[in-house]
């Protein structure tokens, strides 16, 4: 929620900076977009033995083991948008609010080093091993961009933006684990092992630079825009508790992430151009 807020101030600002006149240059306007972006994801996972009526023997019976693992990729996306633009004033800026749809191809995937007092932590209570993975499937982006038209890139059918946004992933968060599910020791020929998966659906806040260049002939002149975008994007946290009643034993985790890509866009505008 904090990060929602943190956006909605930042969407704010951009509309105050940008004026509530609208003057020579609106319509609406799409195209396709694609980008590559360095992504950074961290998963935590907590063993939680500290029930009155765990079956975790001892040593580890009222302890908590806390585990930690990232890891990154290249997440590489294509997908389409659709906007309206307007401009204030005498056309030296401009304000458009986009959507967009994307399709993702990044995985980063991982493994924890495992915590607890056997020399494989695979015992019952400790914080297993796990290997990891977050794929990345689908996002939906609101953003806005308030444009410059210096003099100096004007001549040039040039401007440079500032960008800012939302972005919620359709994500699937996968582990495989391997460890003992009985208050007696196991040999490594009695672990179970198996895996488990959940959607994940964290909220994004982007903020960035921009510059487009606008081309065409005919009846196309200057409708056709380039755009190039460097952004960073905060993903918001999600969190869960696997509970085994059985055992009497929680596992709380959270998977936390990050990126910084770059984007190119090319979109046609449909409406009055000066």
């Amino acid at each position: 929620m904090r990060k929602l807020r943190a956006a909605s101030l930042g969407v704010a600002s951009l509309l105050i900076l940008a004026g509530a006149s609208l003057a020579q240059e609106r319509g609406f306007y799409a195209g396709y977009t694609a980008s590559a972006e360095q992504f950074d994801a961290t998963f935590s996972k907590s063993v939680d033995n500290t029930a009155p009526d765990t079956l975790v023997p001892e040593p580890r019976r009222g302890t908590v083991f806390h585990d930690q693992d990232s890891a990154d990729t290249v997440d590489i996306a294509a997908g389409f948008v659709v906007g309206y633009r307007t401009s204030p004033g005498d056309g030296g800026a401009y304000l458009s609010t986009e959507l967009d749809v994307l399709f993702h191809s990044g995985e980063a995937d991982g493994r924890l080093a495992g915590v607890g007092t056997s020399p494989d932590r695979k015992q019952l209570g400790e914080s297993w091993p796990d290997a990891w993975s977050l794929d990345k499937k689908r996002s939906y982006g609101l953003t806005l961009r308030l444009g410059f038209l210096p003099d100096s890139l004007r001549s040039r059918d040039m401007s440079v933006y500032l960008l800012g946004g939302v972005r919620l992933f359709k994500s699937r968060f996968s582990t495989t684990f391997e460890g003992c599910l009985t208050a007696e020791p196991c040999s490594p020929s009695e672990f179970v092992s198996g895996s488990d998966g959940r959607d994940v659906d964290p909220v994004a806040t982007t903020w960035g630079l921009g510059l487009e260049k606008r081309f065409g002939s005919g009846e196309y002149a200057r409708r056709i825009a380039l755009r190039f975008e460097a952004a960073y994007s905060e993903y918001g946290d999600e969190s869960w508790v696997a509970d085994f009643p059985d055992v009497r034993v929680t596992v709380p985790s959270m998977v936390e992430a990050e990126g910084m890509g770059v984007t190119v866009s090319m979109v046609r505008l449909f409406g009055v151009v000066d």
